[in-house]
């Protein structure tokens, strides 16, 4: 510690007694012996308020005091600049000692910040799973103080991390206190080592025929980092098994299989070349003309067997059975009807550019009985289209063949809402006329007229298309129908018979073939026929039922 020198004063204070003394005594003293000890001359302690004065030891000369001899003691004097001696050395002393301390502290002592993560150094993600940072600790502290730990916030950033798209992104972390501050950073990888996932679509009672190859019944396909990738999945069918595969951008591979339920819930179906039902001349012979496709086994015709036999020879109406099965024992079974009819023999002379087809619907009814006499007189013949409105004169039926007319289908109710409310509906209706029929002549007819018309549009408020459609089935099943192209007008329009006797003129004139229509259920229209068909034949024109040779009617189809 460097030496403090006290300051010379150049005034002295009033002596004390002995004062003369001090000097004399410190040179006398004996090198090295401290004041105070005998010998040597007491030192005064400064006194200060509320302090008492301390007892020094006496010395050889007793206590100093007004008789003390002169030179036995230190000169008096002022102690105040003593004390400030002593503040400024205790100051002094301080401050070397924070000077030190700070060298120690901020010199010797290196402060750091010391980083750590939490978790590993480098982490792996798979592509679309959300990146959660485990966070990083933060605490500075000193190479030679290392109790010191003090906490740091962590600020982190992983704004560049980008979770849907594969690569090595990185995890940022700053700390800092004072002037200290550190980065750090994380590796992050993301990764697609997921294959893609595929979904399989399962329609309930879905199943497949046997010998048929797998209608799909649908797949997707979706991977964490392409998206819909259905439009890579590859199928395979084999053994039953339908194998599915895909692989993504990034090589990784799905598979998924499908189990294939073969079953067969379907009989075989008939297919007649001629049509369902068969109409034979007398003589004619029947020539087979079935087949039989499954929608599993395919064609089974050599497996149809067949009951029941035509006789050629004999007029009426036959009963054919077919059968047949597949291999899933599913059987079919179908009746085919066979009429043979007797031949219309045509008059050796006839106008062909004058032929009449008369023609009558709703009946019979209670003028019917008169219509065939007048028929009868006149040796012409008519196409009755029945109905089994009047059961009380169905038997006239069985008289109008027997007269050589013909007898064809009209309708059984002829109520438009019931009969053209499906096509089940309207053959259910017809078949009733059609066993009626077959019942009083035995033999079943080819020709039918729909009710209103094959070009009615009142079928519409019913079921849409349902002509178009009927029209299409009578010709599988083997029928034919009848409209006109003049009308007499009795079908609401007018009950005077001089009006209908000129529509009916009227037309004939007009048309070579001449199919007009009439109803056997009108007075009026029975009442003015006789007139009608008198004139007709004076002007040469020849009256013939219609038959299946016969040139067709039909009406254009508005539904």
């Amino acid at each position: 510690m460097a030496e403090v020198r006290r300051p010379e004063t150049t005034e002295q204070a009033p002596a004390e007694p002995g004062a003369g003394t001090m000097e004399a005594d410190r040179k006398s003293r004996p090198e090295g012996t401290p004041p105070g000890r005998p010998g040597s001359s007491p030192r005064k302690r400064p006194e200060g308020p509320g302090s008492s004065p301390r007892k020094r030891p006496e010395g050889p000369g007793g206590p100093a005091g007004p008789d003390r001899p002169a030179g036995s003691g230190r000169p008096a004097g002022p102690a105040r600049p003593r004390k400030r001696h002593t503040v400024r050395n205790v100051l002094l002393v301080l401050l070397i000692l924070i000077v030190a301390s700070l060298v120690f502290i901020f010199g010797i002592n290196k402060w750091r910040i010391d980083f750590s993560l939490v978790g590993d150094d480098t982490v792996t993600y798979e592509c679309g799973t959300p990146y959660r940072d485990e966070g990083a600790t933060a605490e500075v502290t000193g190479s030679v103080l290392k109790f010191v730990h003090h906490p740091v916030r962590v600020e982190i950033s992983t704004e560049g991390i980008n979770i849907h798209e594969p690569g090595t992104y990185y995890a940022h972390y700053y700390a800092e206190f004072l002037w200290l501050s550190v980065t750090e950073s994380r590796t992050v990888k993301i990764v697609d080592t997921t294959p893609p996932v595929i979904e399989l679509t399962h329609i309930d009672d879905y199943y497949t025929l046997p010998h048929h190859t797998y209608e799909e019944e649908g797949f997707t396909a979706t991977d964490n980092h392409d998206g819909d990738v259905t439009d890579l999945v590859e199928s395979e069918e084999r053994d039953g098994v339908v194998y599915y595969t895909v692989t993504d951008i990034a090589g990784n591979t799905a598979t998924a299989e499908r189990e294939i339920f073969y079953d067969d819930r379907n009989a075989p179906v008939f297919h007649f070349a001629n049509g369902e039902e068969v109409f034979l001349y007398k003589g004619e012979t029947f020539k087979e003309d079935v087949s039989a496709e499954d929608d599993a086994d395919g064609d089974v015709t050599s497996r149809v067997t067949r009951s029941g036999t035509v006789n050629k020879d004999k007029i009426g109406t036959y009963t054919l059975t077919y059968t047949v099965s597949d291999e899933w024992g599913n059987v079919a079974t179908k009746k085919r009807y066979v009429t043979v009819k007797r031949k219309l023999e045509l008059p050796e002379k006839m106008d062909p550019d004058k032929v009449i087809y008369l023609t009558f619907d709703d009946g019979p009814g209670q003028y019917t009985e008169e219509l065939l006499k007048i028929l009868k007189k006149h040796k012409v013949k008519a196409t009755f289209f029945v109905t089994l409105a009047y059961e009380d004169y169905q038997y006239l039926i069985k008289e109008e063949y027997r007269a050589g007319h013909t007898v064809a289908v009209h309708t059984a109710s002829h109520e438009y809402s019931e009969i053209y409310e499906s096509s089940d509906a309207y053959w259910e209706d017809f078949n009733k006329v059609q066993d009626v029929i077959q019942k009083q002549t035995r033999c079943r007819s080819q020709l039918f007229r729909f009710p209103g018309g094959a070009s009615n549009t009142i079928s519409a408020n019913y079921c849409e298309g349902i002509m178009t459609q009927l029209a299409e089935e009578s010709a599988v099943k083997g029928y034919t129908y009848v409209d006109w192209n003049i009308t007499s007008g009795d079908a609401g329009d007018t009950t005077d018979g001089d009006v209908m006797y000129e529509n009916m003129m009227n037309g004939i004139h007009t048309y070579k073939n001449s199919f007009i229509l009439c109803h056997d259920i009108k007075s009026y229209t029975v009442a003015m026929m006789d007139r009608f068909i008198t004139d007709a034949l004076k002007e040469g024109y020849t009256f013939l039922p219609i038959t299946s040779e016969s040139p067709t009617c039909h009406h254009g189809i508005n539904n």
